[in-house]
């Protein structure tokens, strides 16, 4: 499992594979506790939360690229003033 700095330097694309790769992980733990292979119950709970962490710095990062775009994009508003007759 990573830290978060170095989830934080991670492309959205890098952060969907490390999810998968833990989804994976955890599947395969899950199976070996429930068939008594393994008796690793904390690493589920640790996998759960690091699977949470990754979809919440994603999310972070899509709300950084909209506020960017949206900062871009903002219209500037005139005053125009009205000519008298």
């Amino acid at each position: 499992m990573l830290k978060i700095d170095e989830l934080k330097k991670m492309t959205p694309k890098e952060l969907t594979e490390e999810f998968d790769k833990a989804t994976k992980d955890l599947f395969k733990i899950k199976f070996e506790v429930s068939t008594g292979a393994s008796k690793a119950n904390n690493q589920i709970g640790d996998l759960k939360r690091y699977r949470a962490r990754l979809l919440t710095i994603k999310n972070q990062l899509k709300t950084d690229e909209v506020k960017k775009f949206d900062d871009q994009k903002k219209v500037k508003t005139v005053k125009v003033k009205k000519e008298k007759k």
